[in-house]
């Protein structure tokens, strides 16, 4: 593991003061990216892989007012105040102990698990991942700072408030959906721009209503994820969309053992509204089910070397996120929609 941890610090270090995003919407994916690396056994690509991506990255904000933890309500989603955000977050990880404050901020930030498509939980949920493996190096710390300053400050509630209690299976509940239609999608600020629109969209929040899940949260993971898989290879033309609604549940499983039990139901919960929202913005056209039709699983030394291969995060995250979710299932949709990313986004 120290020699592990040495390459995803390497790889953090080069990251040092860059911003959460960049190009106005843009995540900035490398910390995320270079721990999937590590995790997929393959630390020793993080580095060079940082290198390669840290010039098409923008400074950190600087902090311009001070946030305090007493007012956070009033200014959860504004991304003027990112700078303020992680600046807390760095007070409050000095004075605390970096599990403390998670699940101090964990509820407070969930009704916002699709800020920036869901790269804010990701990228916490990498960072708790890589501070509960090797313990509460400064630079771990401050990375999981960065992580929930950029979930509060890109904060974004979608409409409804499932219970997870309907009358029909999950396949049944995404096919009945209701839909934006291509006009109201595609006009600037990336996907958590045509995600606002669902704030107008007739149905979706009772649409989320219909879902019956299983009572064990892992259980409701187990189908959202493999269910987003089967959208995913269903879905060749939004391959970034769909990618993140298996990343996005898959990093909330991540967090869900460093919480309190009492804190699982409404996780993933609020995972199924990201996964309906994602389904219900960029799926016009509805799906008769989930089945799909798969060949052979792809070999895992093959996924890992398409992975690093690409050079692309979204591929990276998605092949590690798959890998330990097939693990879990054995849902050979989660390999195949590994491989497919690397050609679709290549």
């Amino acid at each position: 593991m120290t020699s592990d941890l040495d390459k995803l610090l390497e790889s953090l270090e080069l990251l040092a003061g860059t911003g959460a995003e960049r190009r106005g919407y843009l995540a900035n994916h490398g910390p995320m990216a270079a721990e999937a690396l590590v995790a997929l056994g393959v630390a020793g690509a993080a580095p060079g892989w940082t290198r390669l991506y840290r010039p098409i990255l923008e400074p950190e904000p600087p902090e311009r007012f001070r946030l305090d933890a007493a007012d956070w309500r009033e200014h959860l989603g504004d991304l003027s105040r990112l700078g303020d955000w992680t600046a807390l977050f760095r007070r409050e990880l000095a004075a605390r102990d970096w599990l403390e404050v998670l699940r101090a901020w964990w509820p407070r930030l969930l009704p916002g698990l699709a800020a920036s498509a869901t790269h804010g939980v990701i990228r916490t949920a990498h960072g708790v991942r890589a501070l509960a493996l090797a313990g509460p190096h400064p630079m771990l710390v401050d990375e999981l700072a960065k992580g929930l300053g950029f979930w509060a400050a890109r904060y974004q509630e979608l409409p409804g408030s499932p219970a997870l209690r309907g009358p029909d299976p999950l396949g049944v509940a995404i096919s009945r959906l209701p839909r934006l239609t291509p006009d109201q999608i595609g006009h600037g600020g990336g996907i958590s721009g045509d995600l606002a629109h669902l704030d107008g969209l007739a149905g979706f929040a009772e649409g989320l209503d219909r879902y019956g899940a299983p009572e064990a949260p892992d259980a409701v993971l187990d189908e959202l994820i493999s269910a987003a898989a089967r959208v995913f290879l269903a879905r060749p033309d939004a391959p970034i969309e769909f990618c993140h609604a298996v990343t996005g549940p898959a990093a909330v499983r991540l967090v869900l053992p460093h919480l309190p039990a009492e804190f699982a139901a409404p996780a993933v919960a609020a995972s199924w509204q990201v996964v309906g929202g994602i389904v219900a913005a960029f799926s016009p056209e509805r799906l008769d089910g989930l089945d799909v039709v798969l060949d052979e699983p792809p070999v895992a030394e093959t996924l890992v070397e398409r992975a690093v291969a690409s050079g692309d995060a979204h591929v990276i995250k998605l092949t590690e996120a798959a890998f330990r979710e097939h693990a879990r299932t054995g849902d050979a949709a989660l390999l195949h929609a590994a491989y497919a990313m690397a050609d679709r986004w290549p």
